[in-house]
C-alpha cells in the first residue's frame, strides 16, 4: 500500500482573547489555561514533538487511531477531531499509525514537525471501540444490543442540551420535546415501556449517575445506549429501562490545545394557535349564539367595522417576543506530558425565554476537569470533577395559566386599551401579559457537582485491579415573589422559598483478568458496588397584604407554612462478567450481578440478574463464499437473553407510615388521631426478562453497514396498588401483581461514498415498539379528568378510553333514531357516538372503547452529510409514524367552558345544512355544547410528523490559511434547529405537545450562527 503523506507547515503558538457576556468566569478561566499551556510547553521543551492529522479516504478526520514511535514506548490517540501530537525521540523516527478497520500505515517522520496521515480502508469489517458496562469492547465483538452515538454529527446544533439533539440518532431510543421552555426536561425512554412505574433509563456519566442534561455536549467524547439485557444486567437495578453511558473526553500526550466553540442563536415559536380575524369571530359567534337558542352579540355595523379598524388582537403572540436570542460558548484546554495528561473545559449558556417579562430565561455555566497521572509503570490514577450552575428566572404564575387564559381571548379584545392599560374583558378576571410583567417572578439556582477518583493497579499481565469513588452533591434553591396585580383577580401576594440537597455516592472495586492464547481470548471481571443518597427538601411559605421585597423575615404567624422530607436509600452489589471469543469468529458472554436494595425489608432486599449472550461472525468461516464476501464481506448474527430489574418505588413502602390528623370532635375539643398507612411487608423487585436476536451486515467493502434487532421484553412482579374494596376502610397497598410485555424491532444503516471531489454520508434508523398489560390480576382502573386512559389486561398501558365518535346528526330524522347520550338530547350538527351495545343510550359504563395511546410508534431518522473543499452541508430529519393525541378544552372546543373564546381557522369549517361533511360540529355556546364537548374520538389527532430536525452549513479554512495565524482549525456555520414540520395537528399545535388543553410552552425553531476554533 503506498504511503500517503503531506507536509503541513509548522504551527506556531499565539494567544486569544474571548470577551464573553455575562461571563467573568471565563475571563479568570482562560488565564488559567493560558498559564497551564505556557508550563505545559516549557516543560516539553527538550523533547522533539510531532502533531498532524489522521483522516481517512473520504477526509473524515479519525477518532481515536493509535499514533506510536517504532522501536520506542512513545504512543498517543487522536482526539475527536484526528489531530495528535506525540513526544518523541528523534526528528528522523518512524511512526506506527493504526485503527480497527484501516490498514497499518508506517509513516517517516523525516525531520517534519506535522504530518497529514490517509489511512486506508482494509477489506475488514470497520469496527470501533464501544464504552460497555465497566469498559470497553471492539463493536465487531459485541454480542448485545447496543448504539453508539455518532458525536461528530451532533456538532453546531444550538440546543440547550444534550437531550434535544439526541432526538431521532439512535433506534430505539425515543425523546419526546413537548415544549421549549427555559428550563424544560425532554422525556427519554429505551425501547418502549416495560413497567407501570418509572421508565426513564438509567444514566451514568464517567460511571456514576448523573444528570444528562447538565452535561455540555462539547465535553462529551461517547455515548452509548444500552438496550438489552447482555450489556444493560451488569447495571442490575434500574436497568429494565436500557442504560445510557456517557464518557467524557481526557487530553492526551503533547502540546496544549486550546479549543473554543460559540453559537448564537434566535429562538422563534415552531406553532401558535391559528385564531380568526375579530370579525370572522364576530359572524361565527352570532351564529353558534343562534344555535344555542340566544340572541346575537354582534350588530352587522360592528362586524363591518372590525373588518375596517379593528381590533384584531392575538394574545398568543403579544404574550410572546418576536425572537428571544440565545447563545453558547465553551472553551477547553488539554494536552500533557510523558507521565500526566490533562483536559480543562469552561462553557455558559444562556437562553433567554420566548416570554415578555423581566429578564426571564436559563444560564448554565460548567466546570469540567480530567487529570490522569501514569505513577508508575503499574500504578495510574485518574482524578475527575465537574460543576453545572443552572440559574432560572421565570415568571412567578404557572404556564399553563398564561396561556390558557391567552388562548381564551377573541381577537376583538387588544391585549391593552387605548390608554395602555391591561384589558379585563368581561369574564375575565386576569391577563397574561400583566402576569408576566407585574406578577412577580421564581428564580431557581440549582447547583450540580461531582467528583470522581479511579485508581488502577496492574498486577501482573492482563490482572488489574481497578477502584473508584464518585460523589454527587445537587443543591436546589428556589424563591418565588408572586405579587398582586392592581385591577384584577389576581390579589395574592404570595412568598416561597424552598431548598432541596441530594447527596450521593458510588463506589465500585473490580478486578479484571485478560488473556488471549493461540485463536482463544478470554476477558473476566468481578467487581463489587456500593450507592447510597440522602434526599433533604424544606419549603416555606406566607401571604401578605403587600411586599416588594423577596424575603421571608419577620414575625409573621398567620398565612404562613412549612413542610419538610427527607429520604434515604442505598444498594449494595456483586457482579461478574465472563466474555470468551475463539478466533473472532465464535463469541459469548455471560453477566451476573446481585443487588442488595433498602427499598425492602430483610430477606427480600436481594435479587439476581443474569444474562447471557452469543455471536457469530459468518463471514470470517472458511466455507463462506468468496462470492458472497465480494458482495457482504462482514456478516455477524447474536442473540441475548437476561433479567434484569426495577426498583423504581418510593421509599419506605414495605412500612407503615404515620398520620396524624385533626380526628374527631368530643366536647367542642378537637382531638388529633393517628392512623397508619396499609402497606405490604412482602414487596421485592420488578423483574424484566429481555430476549434480544440481531445482525451486523457489511456491504461494498464495508462502506454500507446494516443492523437489525428484534426483542421481546416481560416484565413481571410489577409493582401496583390493585385497587381495593370499599369497606377495606384504608388506602391501597402496593403489591407485586403486573405483568407487561413489550416487543419491537430497530433498523439501522450507514453508507459512505465519494462522487467526484465530494465526500457524503447517508445514515438512517427506523425502530417500533409495543406495549400490552398481561396481568393485572382481572382488575382495571382508569385515569384522569380531562382526558381518559385506562390500565386494561389485553391493551396497551395507559390506552385512551372514550366513545367513539359516528359522524354527525344530519336531520331530525336521525336525531330520533339516536342514539343518545344519557340525559342530552341533540340537534343536527352535533356529534354522534357509536352505541356499542345497542341500547339507545351512550353510558360510559357500556359504550366507552380503548383508542390507541400517547406513545409514538414507528420513529425514525434520516442524516445526509457531504463535504466538498472545506465545505460541509448536512441536514437530519426526524419523525414519528404513528402516534395519538387527544386534545381538549380550550385548544380545539369553540368557545369552551361558555368562554367568549377561542375561535380558531379550522373552526370555519364547521356544520350546517350545507356543509354536512365538515370538519367540525355546529358552534354552540354554553349547555348547548354538552353533546360535542363529551369525550370522544374526536378530540384525538393523528399527531404523526416528520420534521427537519437540523440544517447546517459551514466551512473549513484551508490549512495553508490558518497556519498562517497559528490555528490548527478554524470553522463557521449556520444553522437552522426544528427548520420544517410537516403534521396535519389541528389548531397551530405541535404534534409532540402533550395530552390536554394545549397550554405548553411553544418549541422553539432557532436560527444560528457558530464558530470552532483550535489553536
Amino acid at each position: 500500500m503506498k504511503n500517503k503523506l503531506s507536509i503541513i507547515k509548522s504551527r506556531g503558538q499565539t494567544s486569544s482573547l474571548f470577551s464573553l457576556r455575562h461571563t467573568i468566569f471565563l475571563r479568570y478561566l482562560l488565564c488559567l489555561f493560558l498559564g497551564i499551556h505556557t508550563f505545559s510547553v516549557a516543560a516539553q521543551n527538550n523533547n522533539t514533538s510531532v502533531e498532524g492529522i489522521v483522516v481517512n479516504e473520504s477526509n473524515t478526520p479519525v477518532s481515536g487511531a493509535s499514533v506510536k514511535e517504532v522501536g520506542g514506548t512513545n504512543v498517543t490517540r487522536t482526539d475527536s477531531e484526528g489531530q495528535f501530537t506525540l513526544n518523541v525521540s528523534s526528528p528522523n523516527t518512524t511512526l506506527m499509525v493504526s485503527y480497527v478497520g484501516y490498514a497499518t500505515l508506517e509513516v517517516s517522520v523525516a525531520g517534519r514537525s506535522s504530518l497529514r496521515i490517509v489511512l486506508e480502508v482494509t477489506n475488514e469489517e470497520l469496527d470501533e471501540v464501544v464504552v460497555v458496562g465497566y469498559g470497553t469492547q471492539k463493536k465487531a465483538n459485541v454480542t448485545g444490543a447496543i448504539s453508539s452515538v455518532n458525536m461528530k454529527e451532533l456538532e453546531g446544533r444550538p440546543v440547550v442540551n444534550v437531550v434535544e439533539a439526541l432526538q431521532g440518532t439512535t433506534p430505539g431510543l425515543t425523546i419526546q420535546q413537548s415544549n421549549s421552555q427555559p428550563g424544560s426536561r425532554p422525556s427519554i425512554n429505551i425501547r418502549g415501556i416495560n413497567t407501570l412505574n418509572n421508565n426513564d433509563p438509567m444514566v451514568l456519566i464517567d460511571g456514576i449517575i448523573g444528570d444528562i442534561q447538565n452535561v455540555n455536549m462539547a465535553d462529551i467524547e461517547s455515548i452509548s445506549v444500552l438496550k438489552d439485557a447482555a450489556s444493560a444486567a451488569i447495571y442490575g437495578s434500574r436497568a429494565s429501562n436500557g442504560v445510557i453511558l456517557i464518557t467524557t473526553k481526557k487530553g492526551s500526550k503533547g502540546t496544549s490545545r486550546v479549543s473554543y466553540d460559540y453559537i448564537l442563536a434566535a429562538q422563534t415559536p415552531t406553532f401558535l394557535p391559528q385564531i380568526v380575524d375579530s370579525w370572522v369571530y364576530a359572524e361565527l359567534r352570532n351564529e353558534a349564539l343562534i344555535n344555542s337558542g340566544r340572541p346575537t352579540q354582534f350588530s352587522s355595523e360592528q362586524i363591518r367595522d372590525y373588518r375596517v379598524n379593528g381590533p384584531n388582537a392575538n394574545w398568543m403572540k403579544e404574550i410572546y417576543r418576536a425572537n428571544a436570542p440565545q447563545q453558547t460558548h465553551s472553551l477547553s484546554v488539554s494536552g500533557g506530558g510523558e507521565k500526566t495528561t490533562y483536559l480543562i473545559s469552561g462553557a455558559y449558556m444562556d437562553q433567554e425565554s420566548m416570554f415578555k417579562g423581566s429578564d426571564y430565561g436559563l444560564e448554565r455555566l460548567n466546570f469540567r476537569t480530567n487529570v490522569e497521572t501514569q505513577v508508575s509503570d503499574r500504578f495510574k490514577v485518574n482524578v475527575l470533577a465537574a460543576y453545572s450552575r443552572n440559574a432560572l428566572k421565570d415568571h412567578a404564575y404557572w404556564t399553563e395559566w398564561l396561556i390558557e387564559q391567552a388562548t381564551r381571548m377573541p381577537s376583538i379584545y387588544p391585549i391593552k386599551n387605548a390608554n395602555g392599560d391591561y384589558n379585563y374583558p368581561g369574564g375575565s378576571n386576569s391577563n397574561s401579559l400583566a402576569r408576566l410583567e407585574q406578577g412577580g417572578q421564581r428564580s431557581s439556582a440549582n447547583d450540580d457537582l461531582s467528583g470522581i477518583l479511579n485508581a488502577e493497579y496492574k498486577i501482573l499481565d492482563g490482572l488489574k485491579l481497578r477502584g473508584m469513588v464518585g460523589t454527587q452533591l445537587y443543591n436546589n434553591r428556589l424563591k418565588e415573589n408572586r405579587k398582586a396585580i392592581p385591577g384584577s383577580g389576581d390579589l395574592e401576594n404570595r412568598m416561597t422559598n424552598s431548598s432541596q440537597r441530594i447527596q450521593n455516592i458510588t463506589t465500585n472495586l473490580i478486578l479484571s483478568y485478560d488473556k488471549t492464547w493461540g485463536a482463544h481470548t478470554v476477558n473476566t471481571l468481578a467487581g463489587y458496588s456500593y450507592e447510597g443518597g440522602t434526599d433533604n427538601r424544606f419549603e416555606t411559605f406566607r401571604l401578605v397584604d403587600e411586599s416588594n421585597y423577596d424575603i421571608m423575615g419577620g414575625a409573621q404567624t398567620s398565612n404562613t407554612g412549612n413542610q419538610e422530607w427527607q429520604n434515604e436509600w442505598s444498594i449494595y452489589s456483586a457482579f461478574l462478567s465472563m466474555n470468551y471469543n475463539f478466533a473472532d469468529k465464535y463469541l459469548f458472554e455471560f453477566k451476573l450481578r446481585d443487588d442488595i436494595s433498602s427499598k425492602f425489608r430483610v430477606g427480600n432486599r436481594s435479587a439476581w440478574f443474569p444474562s447471557m449472550s452469543a455471536g457469530w461472525r459468518v463471514s470470517d468461516e472458511n466455507f463462506y463464499p468468496e462470492r458472497l464476501k465480494n458482495i457482504m464481506p462482514s456478516a455477524k448474527i447474536r442473540s441475548s437473553w437476561g433479567l434484569v430489574g426495577n426498583n423504581r418505588i418510593a421509599d419506605y413502602q414495605y412500612q407503615a407510615t404515620v398520620n396524624v390528623s385533626q380526628g374527631y370532635n368530643f366536647g367542642n375539643t378537637m382531638y388529633p388521631v393517628a392512623s397508619f398507612d396499609a402497606v405490604n411487608p412482602d414487596l421485592r423487585w420488578e423483574t424484566t426478562q429481555m430476549f434480544n436476536i440481531g445482525a451486523d451486515l457489511g456491504f461494498l467493502n464495508n462502506a454500507l453497514t446494516l443492523s437489525g434487532e428484534y426483542y421481546v421484553n416481560d416484565t413481571y412482579d410489577i409493582l401496583i396498588g390493585i385497587p381495593v374494596p370499599g369497606l377495606f376502610g384504608g388506602g391501597t397497598p402496593i403489591q407485586n401483581a403486573g405483568k407487561v410485555q413489550n416487543k419491537g424491532w430497530e433498523i439501522a444503516a450507514r453508507y459512505q461514498f465519494t462522487t467526484g471531489g465530494v465526500n457524503h454520508t447517508v445514515s438512517g434508523n427506523l425502530s417500533d415498539s409495543k406495549n400490552k398489560v398481561i396481568d393485572v390480576k382481572g382488575t382495571e382502573w382508569i385515569n384522569g379528568f380531562d382526558v381518559n386512559t385506562v390500565v386494561r389486561e389485553g391493551y396497551p398501558i395507559n390506552s385512551y378510553y372514550a366513545y367513539r365518535w359516528d359522524g354527525y346528526f344530519q336531520n331530525e330524522e336521525e336525531v330520533a333514531q339516536g342514539p343518545h347520550l344519557d340525559g342530552i338530547t341533540p340537534k343536527p350538527g352535533d356529534i354522534r357516538y357509536l352505541d356499542k351495545n345497542g341500547d339507545g343510550l351512550i353510558r360510559e359504563d357500556d359504550d366507552r372503547f380503548v383508542l390507541g395511546n400517547r406513545f409514538p410508534r414507528f420513529l425514525y431518522g434520516f442524516n445526509y452529510a457531504a463535504g466538498w473543499k472545506g465545505v460541509d452541508f448536512s441536514m437530519f430529519w426526524q419523525g414519528v409514524g404513528q402516534r395519538k393525541v387527544w386534545l381538549r378544552g380550550e385548544s380545539v372546543e369553540a368557545f369552551h367552558n361558555n368562554n367568549e373564546g377561542p375561535v380558531f381557522n379550522f373552526h370555519v369549517d364547521r356544520w350546517t345544512p350545507t356543509n354536512p361533511d365538515a370538519g367540525y360540529p355546529r358552534l354552540t355556546v354554553g349547555a348547548e355544547s354538552a353533546n360535542n364537548a363529551t369525550k370522544s374520538s374526536f378530540w384525538i389527532e393523528n399527531a404523526a410528523y416528520l420534521r427537519l430536525k437540523n440544517v447546517q452549513l459551514g466551512y473549513t479554512f484551508p490549512e495553508n490559511w490558518t497556519n498562517r495565524v497559528s490555528l490548527s482549525r478554524l470553522r463557521i456555520y449556520t444553522s437552522i434547529q426544528n427548520a420544517l414540520t410537516l403534521s396535519d395537528m389541528k389548531g397551530g399545535w405541535d404534534p409532540e405537545t402533550s395530552d390536554g388543553g394545549g397550554r405548553i410552552y411553544p418549541v422553539n425553531r432557532t436560527f444560528s450562527i457558530g464558530l470552532n476554533l483550535n489553536f
